[in-house]
């Protein structure tokens, strides 16, 4: 999940989730919700067979908080683990991640990345790290406010 400039961000003290899903109609789509150079949190709708291109975050933690639909969340080495609702994910600083709908729902997660920082290597692609994830992979950052 790239950086996020504050200015483009919601930044409310009080955001209602359901109403910002509601707003976005079909996935994909994806909406700041928070950014200062501390935090970013970025709420998410993927369609069905979305997946992301495998990454780490050399200088950031990331977690993922499921709210909707079913996650397949991969981790470094280990197999991949399929989730729903309710469930929160953490990739540690430097761990290669990657993540993809399960199922014909669409996916909508609230992803929180720390430190948000503007830097070249933020997030390193590794598309070829794992030769049996889905090859129709896409960036989040392509995703329609």
């Amino acid at each position: 999940m790239p950086y996020v400039d504050p200015r483009e961000a919601l930044n409310a003290l009080s955001v209602e989730l359901d109403v910002e899903i509601a707003r976005r109609g079909d996935a994909p789509w994806r909406v700041e919700l928070v950014a200062d150079p501390v935090v970013r949190m970025v709420l998410l709708g993927f369609p069905p067979g979305f997946a992301t291109v495998p990454h780490l975050h050399p200088h950031a933690v990331e977690l993922f908080q499921v709210l909707s639909g079913r996650l397949g969340f991969r981790l470094d080495g280990e197999p991949e683990q399929v989730v729903g609702a309710g469930t929160l994910l953490l990739a540690r600083v430097g761990q290669t991640h990657g993540l993809r709908v399960i199922g014909d729902q669409p996916l909508v997660f609230a992803a929180t990345v720390a430190p948000n920082q503007d830097v070249q290597d933020e997030a390193i692609d590794q598309p070829a790290l794992w030769p049996d994830w889905p090859s129709e992979t896409s960036s989040t950052g392509q995703l329609r406010r």
